[in-house]
């Protein structure tokens, strides 16, 4: 599984790689639930984080045909020469006051919370894993898939 999904880890930070490695271990879930469209994991990780060359306009990624759910807009040069990090966020780009990818993925998740954003169904399982295990909120109240408990489980024992 892990090998098939390695390009995607190459190129970013360790950072990112270890972020983007929770949506392999935590994967979409499977169609059907509520007209939930069926994503595969690679199509999910974009859903977290989206590289764009410096030298390109940022008007791709802005504007009111855009998607609504949040995601990480990282601009650099390469994904390890990363110089500006963006919440993109209804068709706007908010910059990010962190120079690094865990400090944009920090803003990114408080973004949910600050704007009232319901976490994107492809990645419930991995916010959800943040929320409780990293930032220790609502645990016991939030309902975790088995995959979710199970993996915090091992990581705290």
């Amino acid at each position: 599984m892990l090998k098939a999904g390695a390009s995607v880890f190459s190129g970013w930070d360790s950072d990112m790689a270890s972020l983007l490695l929770l949506v392999y271990l935590l994967p979409p879930p499977p169609s059907g639930k509520k007209g939930a469209v069926k994503i595969s994991t690679r199509e999910a990780v974009d859903h977290v984080v989206k590289f764009h060359k410096s030298c390109r306009s940022l008007q791709e990624h802005s504007g009111p045909n855009q998607r609504r759910q949040t995601y990480i807009l990282a601009v650099g040069t390469t994904r390890k020469h990363i110089h500006e990090f963006y919440i993109a966020l209804d068709g706007d780009l908010l910059p990010c006051k962190g120079k690094s990818s865990l400090s944009a993925f920090d803003e990114l998740f408080k973004a949910h919370y600050v704007f009232g954003i319901s976490y994107d169904q492809a990645l419930n399982g991995m916010y959800t894993f943040v929320q409780t295990t990293i930032y220790n909120i609502d645990v016991g109240h939030s309902h975790e898939t088995p995959r979710v408990k199970d993996l915090r489980a091992k990581l705290l024992n």
